[in-house]
């Protein structure tokens, strides 16, 4: 029930981690815990089932904005579509639509902006209740505004689930308990967000935040 931050430059291994901890891809030597049990023992169907990750390119199918959502939770009720589209700030968007969440997003999402894309992507999500949040660069084509909501709302849910944010620069690192800065694929920083940022030659501050 943290938040916990990797960030670095492009090519730096960030997101390999994410593929890692979801089991698209082994380690080649080296362990990893959930918890007491390693990764190769669980099952990972039922690792998965816990998991939430939301990516850089936000993926919607030729559907409703409700199917796209209640895909990763075909239970939920209206209250938990509103409470999620709420979390993503994507309510006031998603109301104004003719057909609200009957509206179709097209192939891939085309009828919505990049930015409405995204935060259907992060309402979907949050409507999980994961145990484990992966935001990989997830709020990279978000306005200002929009990030720092969701800045508020990650640390909220962060009561009650465990979040992983890997991103090179956003809003979102300043909400995180812990920072592990990566260069050439191996950690050369770690720390608290105000410990990194108050060293003007930290390799947490050359990556220009």
């Amino acid at each position: 029930n943290k938040i916990t931050s990797i960030v670095g430059k492009s090519g730096s291994g960030k997101s390999t981690i994410s593929d890692i901890l979801i089991g698209l891809q082994d380690i080649k030597k080296g362990e990893i815990f959930f918890d007491d049990k390693k990764l190769n023992d669980l099952d990972l169907n039922f690792l998965r089932e816990k998991i939430s990750l939301v990516p850089q390119e936000p993926i919607l199918f030729y559907d409703t904005i409700k199917n796209n959502l209640t895909w990763s939770k075909t239970d939920a009720s209206e209250n938990d579509i509103i409470d999620s589209l709420k979390l993503a700030n994507a309510y006031d968007f998603v109301m104004k639509l003719p057909k609200k969440l009957e509206t179709v997003v097209g192939e891939r999402g085309t009828e919505l902006s990049g930015g409405e894309r995204q935060r259907i992507v992060l309402a979907r999500a949050f409507l999980r209740n994961p145990t484990l949040l992966i935001l990989d660069e997830a709020t990279s084509g978000l306005d200002k505004i929009s990030e720092n909501k969701i800045k508020e709302s990650i640390l909220s849910i962060s009561k009650n689930t465990t979040i992983l944010i890997i991103a090179h620069k956003s809003p979102l690192i300043e909400a995180s308990n812990y920072i592990y800065v990566l260069r050439d694929k191996k950690i050369a920083e770690e720390g608290t967000y105000n410990k990194l940022k108050e060293n003007p030659n930290s390799a947490f501050n050359l990556i220009n935040y």
